[in-house]
């Protein structure tokens, strides 16, 4: 049998349909995006966003209204079917966008389209198959606004497609959903605390180059469509505005993520709803030692570690206590960065250093900021 660089095996498209309602092999069909990561995503371009492949182009079915291919679960091979006009246009385009001469591109172009092209055009590229799960770190507290930022770091594995939503009051032409159709490590915002909104500065990642990064997100407004232009700049999501009962406020901001890879699951749903604290400027920060217990241990018996917490301190901080600190509402922060609260405390019974007082603390959900719950152990 013909191999293909003495490996892959030569197939046309009905060939491989054919073989894939046969249970003796490991040939399945995939929606679009589940998509390889070799085959980046992207509504512009992939294989980087200056390539000619575009996953819009591939074969539709009934089934698959926006496009599938052909996976081999064995091989970890990937069979994608371009119909003719839609290769042969997507290839004009890449051949218009190159650096080449008018006669040399003019001359291209005359022998590309007097080649007899079969119906399908079938690409074959080599996946790596380990499934992604969708999973990111985000700092949990700020102060201020556009002097200051806050990252949303990509910690999934194998990604090939990530979506962020943005929960909260949906505002007209404000984004509320993006996809990032390249792998992206580090998505950075500035808060706006009078509008409760986020704007998103920086996109950061190892493998393209800051251009192709912009250049491959799709996002979507509030009563608007999808949109391919440059996202960077762009206000995004909506807060929430709470006057917490230690007598300070914040802004409330919802996040969720989706991401896709390899594997071979086809559904994918978004993780648990994250959220992160804004602060207005100005907000003062207090701090405490503490001995800090197992949430289980209401005795305080157990073993304990120490260290200084971060609280806000609130206008009736004079009422509050050691600190201006309210048991029942404080939120808890471990790291003081500036006027940045990067990290939330963890859970546990806390005991100010001196005391034998305990103050149950739990990361309330959804939430990522530890709160004081108003639960006392004398």
């Amino acid at each position: 049998m013909a191999l293909f660089k003495d490996k892959w095996e030569i197939k046309t498209w009905a060939d491989l349909s054919a073989s894939v309602a046969d249970s003796s092999n490991a040939l399945t069909f995939r929606p679009k995006h589940r998509l390889p990561h070799k085959l980046q995503q992207g509504a512009k371009a992939s294989k980087k966003a200056t390539g000619y492949f575009n996953r819009d182009s591939i074969l539709t079915s009934s089934a698959y209204p926006d496009g599938f291919y052909i996976y081999d679960t064995g091989s970890g091979l990937s069979y994608t079917a371009i119909p003719k006009d839609n290769f042969k246009t997507d290839m004009t385009a890449f051949l218009q966008s190159s650096s080449l001469s008018t006669s040399a591109k003019s001359q291209i172009s005359t022998s590309f389209n007097a080649t007899n092209w079969s119906p399908l055009i079938v690409q074959i590229d080599e996946s790596d198959t380990t499934p992604a799960t969708a999973s990111f770190t985000l700092d949990v507290g700020i102060i201020g606004d556009a002097s200051e930022s806050i990252s949303i770091v990509n910690t999934s594995t194998n990604t090939t497609n990530i979506h962020l939503l943005f929960a909260g009051t949906l505002e007209t032409g404000r984004t509320y959903e993006i996809e990032y159709t390249l792998p992206m490590e580090t998505i950075s915002f500035t808060p706006n605390f009078a509008s409760q909104s986020l704007q998103l500065t920086k996109l950061t990642g190892s493998a393209y180059t800051s251009a192709e990064y912009n250049n491959s997100v799709i996002f979507t407004p509030h009563s608007g469509s999808p949109q391919t232009a440059s996202v960077v700049g762009k206000f995004v999501g909506s807060g929430s505005f709470q006057t917490y009962g230690a007598g300070y406020t914040g802004i409330e901001y919802d996040v969720q993520m989706k991401a896709l890879g390899d594997g071979n699951d086809s559904i994918y749903s978004y993780t648990t709803k994250k959220q992160f604290i804004q602060f207005p400027s100005g907000s003062t920060v207090v701090s405490q030692s503490y001995l800090i217990y197992g949430i289980l241990d209401t005795g305080r018996t157990g073993a304990f570690t120490t260290g200084v917490r971060y609280h806000i301190s609130g206008s009736s901080a004079n009422a509050l206590g050691n600190n201006g600190v309210d048991y029942s509402h404080s939120h808890i922060f471990k790291g003081l960065d500036g006027n940045n609260l990067q990290h939330s405390g963890e859970s546990g019974i806390y005991v100010v250093s001196g005391s034998t007082t305990g103050y149950l603390a739990s990361l309330p959900t959804p939430g990522e900021v530890t709160t004081f719950s108003g639960t006392t152990y004398l």
